[in-house]
Protein backbone atom coordinates (compact mmCIF):
# COMPACT_ATOMS: atom_id res chain seq x y z
CA UNK A 1 0.00 0.00 0.00
CA UNK A 2 1.53 3.40 -0.98
CA UNK A 3 2.87 5.67 1.74
CA UNK A 4 2.69 9.46 1.61
CA UNK A 5 3.53 12.20 4.10
CA UNK A 6 0.84 14.63 5.21
CA UNK A 7 1.67 17.98 6.78
CA UNK A 8 -0.80 18.91 9.51
CA UNK A 9 -1.34 22.01 11.59
CA UNK A 10 -1.52 21.50 15.35
CA UNK A 11 -4.32 23.14 17.33
CA UNK A 12 -3.39 23.08 21.02
CA UNK A 13 -3.58 25.39 24.02
CA UNK A 14 -0.40 27.17 25.19
CA UNK A 15 0.22 24.69 28.02
CA UNK A 16 0.27 21.68 25.68
CA UNK A 17 2.46 23.55 23.16
CA UNK A 18 4.89 24.33 25.99
CA UNK A 19 5.04 20.62 26.90
CA UNK A 20 5.70 19.66 23.27
CA UNK A 21 8.47 22.27 22.97
CA UNK A 22 10.06 21.02 26.19
CA UNK A 23 10.04 17.45 24.87
CA UNK A 24 11.65 18.65 21.61
CA UNK A 25 14.27 20.51 23.66
CA UNK A 26 14.97 17.26 25.50
CA UNK A 27 15.57 15.56 22.13
CA UNK A 28 18.18 18.22 21.30
CA UNK A 29 19.88 17.76 24.68
CA UNK A 30 20.00 13.98 24.16
CA UNK A 31 21.41 14.33 20.64
CA UNK A 32 24.12 16.75 21.80
CA UNK A 33 24.79 14.68 24.92
CA UNK A 34 25.48 11.56 22.87
CA UNK A 35 27.81 13.53 20.58
CA UNK A 36 29.65 15.02 23.56
CA UNK A 37 30.34 11.61 25.12
CA UNK A 38 31.45 10.15 21.78
CA UNK A 39 33.85 13.05 21.24
CA UNK A 40 35.22 12.56 24.73
CA UNK A 41 35.63 8.83 24.06
CA UNK A 42 37.55 9.57 20.85
CA UNK A 43 39.83 12.03 22.65
CA UNK A 44 40.66 9.52 25.38
CA UNK A 45 40.82 6.26 23.40
CA UNK A 46 41.59 7.45 19.86
CA UNK A 47 38.52 5.70 18.47
CA UNK A 48 34.77 5.96 18.70
CA UNK A 49 32.24 3.18 19.31
CA UNK A 50 28.84 3.94 17.74
CA UNK A 51 27.27 0.57 18.47
CA UNK A 52 23.75 0.65 19.88
CA UNK A 53 25.01 -1.07 23.02
CA UNK A 54 27.51 1.70 23.73
CA UNK A 55 25.02 4.45 22.91
CA UNK A 56 22.41 2.83 25.18
CA UNK A 57 24.99 2.89 27.97
CA UNK A 58 25.51 6.61 27.44
CA UNK A 59 21.74 7.24 27.35
CA UNK A 60 21.42 6.00 30.93
CA UNK A 61 23.66 8.88 32.01
CA UNK A 62 21.54 11.55 30.29
CA UNK A 63 18.72 12.83 32.55
CA UNK A 64 16.90 14.52 29.64
CA UNK A 65 16.37 11.09 28.03
CA UNK A 66 13.45 10.67 30.44
CA UNK A 67 11.77 13.81 29.12
CA UNK A 68 10.19 12.20 26.06
CA UNK A 69 8.95 8.82 24.81
CA UNK A 70 11.47 5.97 25.13
CA UNK A 71 11.10 4.74 21.53
CA UNK A 72 11.63 8.32 20.32
CA UNK A 73 14.82 8.44 22.39
CA UNK A 74 16.03 5.37 20.49
CA UNK A 75 15.29 7.14 17.19
CA UNK A 76 17.44 10.06 18.39
CA UNK A 77 20.17 7.54 19.16
CA UNK A 78 19.90 6.18 15.61
CA UNK A 79 20.14 9.74 14.22
CA UNK A 80 23.51 10.07 15.98
CA UNK A 81 24.67 6.75 14.49
CA UNK A 82 23.66 7.84 10.99
CA UNK A 83 25.37 11.21 11.49
CA UNK A 84 28.63 9.44 12.35
CA UNK A 85 28.28 6.97 9.49
CA UNK A 86 27.83 9.84 7.02
CA UNK A 87 30.76 11.65 8.62
CA UNK A 88 33.00 8.57 8.26
CA UNK A 89 32.03 8.30 4.58
CA UNK A 90 32.88 11.96 3.92
CA UNK A 91 36.11 11.65 5.90
CA UNK A 92 37.19 8.62 3.89
CA UNK A 93 36.63 10.56 0.65
CA UNK A 94 38.45 13.59 2.01
CA UNK A 95 35.35 15.79 1.73
CA UNK A 96 35.43 17.17 5.29
CA UNK A 97 38.11 18.60 7.55
CA UNK A 98 36.08 18.28 10.75
CA UNK A 99 36.86 15.73 13.45
CA UNK A 100 33.28 14.84 14.38
CA UNK A 101 29.63 15.62 13.51
CA UNK A 102 28.49 19.03 14.75
CA UNK A 103 26.27 19.81 17.71
CA UNK A 104 22.78 21.21 17.32
CA UNK A 105 22.22 24.73 18.60
CA UNK A 106 21.31 24.91 22.26
CA UNK A 107 17.97 26.58 21.57
CA UNK A 108 17.13 24.16 18.72
CA UNK A 109 13.91 22.18 19.02
CA UNK A 110 14.51 18.76 17.48
CA UNK A 111 11.59 16.85 15.94
CA UNK A 112 9.81 14.26 18.09
CA UNK A 113 9.57 11.06 16.07
CA UNK A 114 7.13 8.19 16.62
CA UNK A 115 7.16 4.94 14.63
CA UNK A 116 4.35 2.39 15.05
CA UNK A 117 3.89 3.08 18.79
CA UNK A 118 3.59 5.88 21.31
CA UNK A 119 0.81 7.73 19.50
CA UNK A 120 -2.85 7.37 18.62
CA UNK A 121 -4.77 9.19 15.89
CA UNK A 122 -8.57 9.22 15.99
CA UNK A 123 -9.89 11.46 13.25
CA UNK A 124 -8.47 14.89 14.00
CA UNK A 125 -7.51 13.97 17.56
CA UNK A 126 -3.90 12.95 18.36
CA UNK A 127 -2.60 11.54 21.64
CA UNK A 128 1.17 11.32 22.26
CA UNK A 129 3.01 9.45 24.99
CA UNK A 130 5.87 11.30 26.73
CA UNK A 131 8.55 10.33 29.21
CA UNK A 132 7.60 8.46 32.35
CA UNK A 133 9.77 10.57 34.65
CA UNK A 134 9.20 14.14 33.53
CA UNK A 135 9.55 16.86 36.15
CA UNK A 136 6.02 18.12 35.41
CA UNK A 137 4.61 14.53 35.64
CA UNK A 138 2.90 14.90 32.22
CA UNK A 139 2.90 11.43 30.67
CA UNK A 140 0.80 12.18 27.58
CA UNK A 141 -0.77 15.08 25.69
CA UNK A 142 -3.80 15.32 23.41
CA UNK A 143 -4.48 17.91 20.72
CA UNK A 144 -6.28 18.39 17.40
CA UNK A 145 -4.76 18.53 13.92
CA UNK A 146 -5.99 19.67 10.50
CA UNK A 147 -4.61 18.67 7.09
CA UNK A 148 -5.62 18.45 3.43
CA UNK A 149 -9.03 16.81 3.04
CA UNK A 150 -8.57 15.15 -0.36
CA UNK A 151 -6.47 12.24 0.96
CA UNK A 152 -8.13 9.16 2.45
CA UNK A 153 -5.75 6.95 4.39
CA UNK A 154 -6.03 3.55 6.05
CA UNK A 155 -3.72 4.09 9.00
CA UNK A 156 -0.85 6.23 10.27
CA UNK A 157 2.52 4.47 10.18
CA UNK A 158 4.74 7.24 11.52
CA UNK A 159 4.24 10.62 13.15
CA UNK A 160 6.64 13.44 13.96
CA UNK A 161 6.23 16.80 15.66
CA UNK A 162 8.43 19.62 14.36
CA UNK A 163 8.82 23.31 15.15
CA UNK A 164 8.57 25.83 12.32
CA UNK A 165 10.86 28.77 13.14
CA UNK A 166 9.18 31.09 10.64
CA UNK A 167 5.60 30.62 11.84
CA UNK A 168 6.65 29.96 15.44
CA UNK A 169 4.26 27.03 15.64
CA UNK A 170 4.51 23.28 16.08
CA UNK A 171 3.46 21.14 13.09
CA UNK A 172 2.80 17.44 12.62
CA UNK A 173 4.01 15.14 9.84
CA UNK A 174 2.02 11.93 9.31
CA UNK A 175 3.30 9.06 7.17
CA UNK A 176 0.08 7.32 6.15
CA UNK A 177 -1.01 4.33 4.08
CA UNK A 178 -3.33 5.44 1.29
CA UNK A 179 -5.63 3.64 -1.09
CA UNK A 180 -4.17 4.00 -4.56
CA UNK A 181 -6.51 4.71 -7.43
CA UNK A 182 -7.02 1.66 -9.65
CA UNK A 183 -4.65 1.89 -12.61
CA UNK A 184 -4.91 -0.64 -15.41
CA UNK A 185 -2.53 1.24 -17.69
CA UNK A 186 0.54 -0.30 -19.30
CA UNK A 187 2.32 2.84 -20.50
CA UNK A 188 5.82 3.93 -19.47
CA UNK A 189 7.63 7.25 -19.40
CA UNK A 190 11.20 8.37 -18.59
CA UNK A 191 11.98 11.74 -17.02
CA UNK A 192 15.21 13.71 -17.27
CA UNK A 193 15.36 16.35 -14.53
CA UNK A 194 17.13 19.65 -15.07
CA UNK A 195 17.29 23.29 -14.11
CA UNK A 196 16.31 25.24 -17.24
CA UNK A 197 14.13 22.38 -18.48
CA UNK A 198 12.59 21.19 -15.23
CA UNK A 199 11.39 17.86 -16.67
CA UNK A 200 11.90 16.29 -20.09
CA UNK A 201 9.36 13.45 -20.26
CA UNK A 202 9.76 10.79 -22.97
CA UNK A 203 6.62 8.66 -23.40
CA UNK A 204 6.55 5.18 -24.92
CA UNK A 205 4.86 6.41 -28.12
CA UNK A 206 7.88 8.59 -28.91
CA UNK A 207 6.36 11.93 -27.92
CA UNK A 208 8.19 14.14 -25.44
CA UNK A 209 6.86 16.87 -23.15
CA UNK A 210 9.17 19.55 -21.77
CA UNK A 211 8.32 21.41 -18.55
CA UNK A 212 10.09 24.75 -18.38
CA UNK A 213 11.99 25.61 -15.21
CA UNK A 214 12.86 29.16 -16.22
CA UNK A 215 10.33 30.80 -13.91
CA UNK A 216 11.63 28.80 -10.94
CA UNK A 217 15.14 30.00 -11.78
CA UNK A 218 13.88 33.59 -12.05
CA UNK A 219 12.07 33.40 -8.69
CA UNK A 220 15.15 32.01 -6.97
CA UNK A 221 17.49 34.58 -8.54
CA UNK A 222 15.16 37.43 -7.58
CA UNK A 223 14.92 36.46 -3.91
CA UNK A 224 18.64 35.70 -3.72
CA UNK A 225 19.33 39.27 -4.84
CA UNK A 226 16.90 40.58 -2.22
CA UNK A 227 18.62 38.52 0.50
CA UNK A 228 22.06 39.69 -0.60
CA UNK A 229 21.39 43.12 0.92
CA UNK A 230 20.25 41.65 4.24
CA UNK A 231 22.17 40.31 7.21
CA UNK A 232 22.38 36.54 6.92
CA UNK A 233 20.04 34.62 9.26
CA UNK A 234 18.37 37.83 10.43
CA UNK A 235 14.62 37.79 10.91
CA UNK A 236 14.00 39.54 7.58
CA UNK A 237 16.49 37.26 5.80
CA UNK A 238 14.63 34.19 7.07
CA UNK A 239 11.27 35.66 6.03
CA UNK A 240 12.57 36.17 2.49
CA UNK A 241 14.04 32.64 2.39
CA UNK A 242 10.71 31.22 3.56
CA UNK A 243 8.81 33.17 0.90
CA UNK A 244 11.17 31.92 -1.81
CA UNK A 245 10.73 28.34 -0.61
CA UNK A 246 6.93 28.60 -0.69
CA UNK A 247 6.86 30.11 -4.18
CA UNK A 248 9.23 27.45 -5.57
CA UNK A 249 7.18 24.68 -3.94
CA UNK A 250 4.02 26.15 -5.44
CA UNK A 251 5.52 26.03 -8.94
CA UNK A 252 6.76 22.47 -8.41
CA UNK A 253 3.26 21.42 -7.32
CA UNK A 254 1.76 22.94 -10.48
CA UNK A 255 4.25 21.15 -12.75
CA UNK A 256 4.09 17.74 -11.03
CA UNK A 257 0.27 17.77 -10.79
CA UNK A 258 -0.01 18.58 -14.49
CA UNK A 259 2.48 15.81 -15.38
CA UNK A 260 0.79 13.13 -13.24
CA UNK A 261 -2.60 14.09 -14.71
CA UNK A 262 -1.11 13.70 -18.18
CA UNK A 263 0.27 10.27 -17.23
CA UNK A 264 -3.17 9.19 -16.03
CA UNK A 265 -4.72 10.40 -19.29
CA UNK A 266 -2.15 8.44 -21.32
CA UNK A 267 -2.52 5.25 -19.25
CA UNK A 268 1.00 5.35 -17.78
CA UNK A 269 1.77 2.70 -15.18
CA UNK A 270 5.47 3.41 -14.49
CA UNK A 271 7.71 6.50 -14.41
CA UNK A 272 11.50 6.12 -14.55
CA UNK A 273 13.73 8.94 -13.31
CA UNK A 274 17.51 9.24 -13.50
CA UNK A 275 19.43 8.60 -10.27
CA UNK A 276 20.77 11.99 -9.11
CA UNK A 277 22.18 10.91 -5.74
CA UNK A 278 25.57 12.50 -5.15
CA UNK A 279 25.32 14.89 -8.10
CA UNK A 280 26.21 17.89 -5.95
CA UNK A 281 29.36 16.23 -4.63
CA UNK A 282 30.55 14.76 -7.94
CA UNK A 283 30.27 17.86 -10.15
CA UNK A 284 32.41 20.99 -9.94
CA UNK A 285 31.50 23.74 -12.41
CA UNK A 286 32.82 26.69 -10.45
CA UNK A 287 31.51 28.69 -7.51
CA UNK A 288 28.55 30.30 -9.29
CA UNK A 289 27.13 27.17 -10.96
CA UNK A 290 27.84 25.03 -7.90
CA UNK A 291 25.71 27.44 -5.84
CA UNK A 292 22.84 26.96 -8.31
CA UNK A 293 23.19 23.16 -8.19
CA UNK A 294 23.08 23.15 -4.39
CA UNK A 295 19.86 25.21 -4.49
CA UNK A 296 18.29 22.98 -7.16
CA UNK A 297 15.28 21.29 -5.48
CA UNK A 298 15.49 17.98 -7.36
CA UNK A 299 14.85 15.80 -4.29
CA UNK A 300 11.68 17.76 -3.45
CA UNK A 301 10.56 17.36 -7.06
CA UNK A 302 11.13 13.59 -6.98
CA UNK A 303 9.27 13.24 -3.67
CA UNK A 304 6.30 15.13 -5.11
CA UNK A 305 6.23 12.83 -8.14
CA UNK A 306 6.41 9.77 -5.89
CA UNK A 307 3.52 10.61 -3.60
CA UNK A 308 1.31 12.00 -6.37
CA UNK A 309 2.11 8.97 -8.49
CA UNK A 310 1.24 6.70 -5.56
CA UNK A 311 -2.19 8.30 -5.26
CA UNK A 312 -2.77 7.67 -8.98
CA UNK A 313 -1.53 4.06 -8.83
CA UNK A 314 1.64 4.90 -10.79
CA UNK A 315 5.01 3.40 -9.86
CA UNK A 316 7.79 6.01 -9.69
CA UNK A 317 11.39 4.76 -9.63
CA UNK A 318 14.51 6.93 -9.46
CA UNK A 319 17.24 4.31 -9.78
CA UNK A 320 18.16 4.63 -13.47
CA UNK A 321 21.86 5.25 -14.10
CA UNK A 322 22.06 8.76 -15.53
CA UNK A 323 25.81 9.05 -16.15
CA UNK A 324 26.60 10.51 -19.62
CA UNK A 325 22.97 10.47 -20.79
CA UNK A 326 23.20 14.15 -21.74
CA UNK A 327 26.27 13.64 -23.98
CA UNK A 328 25.40 10.23 -25.48
CA UNK A 329 23.85 10.09 -28.95
CA UNK A 330 20.54 8.28 -28.71
CA UNK A 331 20.76 7.11 -32.33
CA UNK A 332 24.30 5.66 -32.52
CA UNK A 333 25.46 5.56 -28.89
CA UNK A 334 28.52 7.77 -29.44
CA UNK A 335 29.59 9.56 -26.24
CA UNK A 336 30.94 13.02 -27.07
CA UNK A 337 30.44 16.17 -25.01
CA UNK A 338 31.07 18.40 -28.05
CA UNK A 339 27.88 17.04 -29.65
CA UNK A 340 25.99 19.20 -27.21
CA UNK A 341 26.44 22.35 -29.29
CA UNK A 342 24.74 24.71 -26.86
CA UNK A 343 22.18 24.61 -24.04
CA UNK A 344 19.26 23.34 -26.10
CA UNK A 345 20.74 21.47 -29.07
CA UNK A 346 22.33 18.05 -29.51
CA UNK A 347 23.84 17.25 -32.93
CA UNK A 348 25.77 14.06 -33.79
CA UNK A 349 27.85 13.24 -36.87
CA UNK A 350 25.57 10.25 -37.53
CA UNK A 351 22.78 12.68 -38.44
CA UNK A 352 20.83 12.60 -35.17
CA UNK A 353 19.65 16.05 -34.14
CA UNK A 354 17.40 16.75 -31.16
CA UNK A 355 16.76 19.10 -28.29
CA UNK A 356 19.47 18.27 -25.72
CA UNK A 357 17.12 17.40 -22.84
CA UNK A 358 14.97 15.29 -25.17
CA UNK A 359 18.09 13.31 -26.09
CA UNK A 360 18.81 12.75 -22.38
CA UNK A 361 15.25 11.65 -21.62
CA UNK A 362 15.30 9.14 -24.49
CA UNK A 363 18.57 7.68 -23.20
CA UNK A 364 17.08 7.30 -19.72
CA UNK A 365 14.06 5.53 -21.24
CA UNK A 366 16.28 3.10 -23.12
CA UNK A 367 18.38 2.35 -20.02
CA UNK A 368 15.31 1.85 -17.86
CA UNK A 369 13.39 -0.42 -20.24
CA UNK A 370 16.09 -1.72 -22.63
CA UNK A 371 14.13 -0.48 -25.62
CA UNK A 372 13.96 2.77 -27.58
CA UNK A 373 10.63 4.66 -27.57
CA UNK A 374 11.34 6.49 -30.82
CA UNK A 375 11.56 3.80 -33.48
CA UNK A 376 9.71 5.22 -36.46
CA UNK A 377 8.68 8.36 -34.58
CA UNK A 378 11.67 10.69 -34.77
CA UNK A 379 9.50 13.39 -36.38
CA UNK A 380 7.36 13.68 -33.27
CA UNK A 381 10.40 13.75 -31.01
CA UNK A 382 11.92 16.63 -32.96
CA UNK A 383 8.96 18.83 -31.95
CA UNK A 384 8.18 18.15 -28.29
CA UNK A 385 5.26 19.71 -26.48
CA UNK A 386 6.43 22.48 -24.15
CA UNK A 387 4.66 23.28 -20.89
CA UNK A 388 5.72 26.60 -19.38
CA UNK A 389 4.62 28.74 -16.48
CA UNK A 390 2.79 32.05 -16.73
CA UNK A 391 2.89 33.70 -13.35
CA UNK A 392 2.44 37.30 -12.34
CA UNK A 393 4.05 37.77 -8.95
CA UNK A 394 7.42 39.16 -7.97
CA UNK A 395 8.43 41.58 -5.29
CA UNK A 396 9.15 41.84 -1.59
CA UNK A 397 5.54 42.53 -0.58
CA UNK A 398 3.01 39.73 -0.62
CA UNK A 399 0.80 40.11 -3.72
CA UNK A 400 -2.95 40.43 -3.35
CA UNK A 401 -3.65 38.47 -6.47
CA UNK A 402 -1.64 36.12 -8.66
CA UNK A 403 -2.16 34.99 -12.23
CA UNK A 404 -1.31 31.32 -12.23
CA UNK A 405 -1.71 29.31 -15.38
CA UNK A 406 -0.11 26.68 -17.54
CA UNK A 407 0.22 26.90 -21.26
CA UNK A 408 0.83 23.83 -23.39
CA UNK A 409 1.97 24.25 -26.95
CA UNK A 410 3.01 21.63 -29.44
Amino acid sequence: MPLITLKAQIHADPQIEAVLKDAMFCATKVYNGLLWHLRKEYKEAGRVNISRKNLNRILKELPRAKGYYSMSVQLTRDEVREAYKSFFTLKKKGLTRHEAPGFRRKNCLSPLKYVQSGFRVDGDKVTLSLGTSREDDVKQVTFRISHRLDVEYERVRELSIAYDKVSGRCEARLVVEVKARENNGTGRVAVDLGETVLMACAFDDGTVTLYSGRLIKAVRRYWQKVRASLKQNSRRWKEIAHREKKQVEHLLHIATSHFIAECVRRGVKEIAIGDLNGIRESIDHGKRLNQRLHAWPYRKLINMLKYKGALAGIIVRDDVEEKSTSITCHACGKVMSSNRRHRGLYVCSCGWKAQADVNGALNIYERAYQVSPVEGSSGRVARPAVVSFLLGWHGVAEPKRGNKALRASA
